[in-house]
């Protein structure tokens, strides 16, 4: 079963975005690491089970080769936090490739200390490009997920619990295969257009 693992949001310079995300939300963000092979860094910031990861172009040069670095270089706004992608947990990434005729796709970060952590990703194409859906993800090793760093949040965040997506619906859902708890088609052109956190009293805030 998919389900969200984590949201991305473009900022120009993490420092800048990480303390819009303190004073608007009383969200803390954790070092993250480099994207070697896309000339982008990140911020962490763990959401029960899920994370939210602050994204911004470390290399301009090396980010305009990349699906990710283009998108970041497109989106970022000082003025304001972009989502511009929600990665969905995928247990059965394989299934999810043959389902799509999408190539599984290696990726890597690297974290301070030098240690490097490594996913599978499917549908990068389709998350970046024109149509900004969805992509999925497995870790290689579930104990180096980024939710499992230990959060210090102003706000009890307990889980990232709506993304609204662009687009119509028979799209998202062609392109999902299965209803995803939280997931939904709102119209209009691509693009999420809204992200909403639940709070550990049941409140919800709307984070974009």
């Amino acid at each position: 079963m998919l389900r969200i693992d984590h949201v991305l949001l473009a900022t120009p310079d993490l420092d800048h975005g990480a303390e819009q995300l303190w004073r608007g939300h009383g969200l803390r963000c954790l070092p993250g690491g480099r994207h070697r092979l896309w000339g982008t860094a990140n911020l962490i910031l763990p959401i029960g089970s899920q994370y939210l990861e602050l994204v911004a172009v470390e290399d301009p040069e090396l980010a305009r080769s990349s699906l990710l670095g283009r998108a970041v270089l497109a989106s970022a706004d000082r003025d304001r936090l972009t989502a511009i992608g929600v990665c969905l947990a995928a247990p059965e990434i394989a299934a999810v490739a043959e389902r799509l005729s999408q190539p599984a796709e290696p990726g890597s970060r690297q974290l301070a200390d030098g240690t490097e952590i490594h996913w599978i990703t499917v549908g990068l194409e389709r998350a970046f490009g024109a149509e900004r859906l969805p992509f999925f993800i497995a870790w290689d090793r579930r104990d180096q997920h980024p939710s499992s760093a230990p959060s210090h949040h102003r706000a009890a965040a307990k889980e990232i619990s709506a993304v609204e997506i662009g687009g119509p619906q028979d799209t998202l859902r062609a392109h999902l295969g299965e209803d995803v708890p939280g997931v939904c088609a709102v119209g209009g052109p691509p693009g999420i257009r809204s992200v909403t956190l639940r709070l550990l009293d049941g409140a919800e805030v709307e984070l974009i």
